[in-house]
């Protein structure tokens, strides 16, 4: 598998998910996102999770939301799953963000 898992536990469980979820054996189609991009929605989603907003809800506003490309709505929405479900449970406003980036940057090419 091409995704390094960087830790073990929710890290790694995170990375596989992710690796599973892009069906691509290559690195994350971005579009015009960045890695910092998805920590940073990362963070927001579970800042407004933690305030009590649904999942039906955040995926909602991505409808609001204007993208460089299709993908990034796609990769939006991975996102909120992932942090709506189990995987998400453990994390925090700031950690969430964290996880995101970092297994983001660990699919990039260096």
């Amino acid at each position: 598998m091409p995704h390094a898992i960087f830790a073990t536990g929710l890290a790694g469980a995170f990375a596989l998910f992710l690796a599973a979820a892009s069906a691509q054996a290559a690195n994350y189609p971005l579009g015009t996102m960045t890695c910092a991009d998805i920590g940073a929605f990362a963070s927001e989603t579970m800042a407004a999770k933690k305030q009590g907003r649904t999942k039906d809800e955040a995926l909602a506003a991505l409808e609001t939301r204007s993208y460089g490309d299709a993908v990034e709505k796609r990769n939006l929405a991975d996102v909120i799953d992932v942090l709506y479900g189990n995987l998400g449970r453990n994390l925090g406003v700031q950690s969430a963000g964290a996880v995101l980036k970092k297994d983001c940057e660990t699919g990039r090419p260096q």
